[in-house]
């Protein structure tokens, strides 16, 4: 099964695509702008290249237009990193 593991900027998409099946072989790694015509070269490739799901990383609302491209066609997951501090020391002081 080939995957795809997507770091989403507000500008930029960096993109690996590796094959679970065949771990030894070199990772496909691209870089794609976010306008929404590239937005479907970016699809387009990832479907030549056969990735079935994806992983996106993002840290603010960058990855909506990227889910709404590629969810019809593959399996998604979102990781969101927590990355403001006083969203964690609000989070913590809340469950004390």
């Amino acid at each position: 099964m080939k995957m795809a593991g997507i770091d989403v900027h507000k500008k930029v998409l960096m993109v690996v695509v590796v094959d679970t099946s065949a771990l030894q072989e070199k990772p496909a790694r691209r870089r794609f702008v976010t306008l929404p015509s590239e937005l479907q070269r970016f699809r387009i490739w990832l479907q030549e290249q056969g990735v079935e799901e994806a992983v996106m990383e993002s840290t603010a609302q960058y990855w909506r237009s990227v889910w709404l491209e590629l969810e019809p066609h593959m399996r998604l997951h979102l990781a969101q990193a927590f990355s403001n501090i006083g969203f964690l020391q609000t989070q913590t002081s809340s469950i004390r």
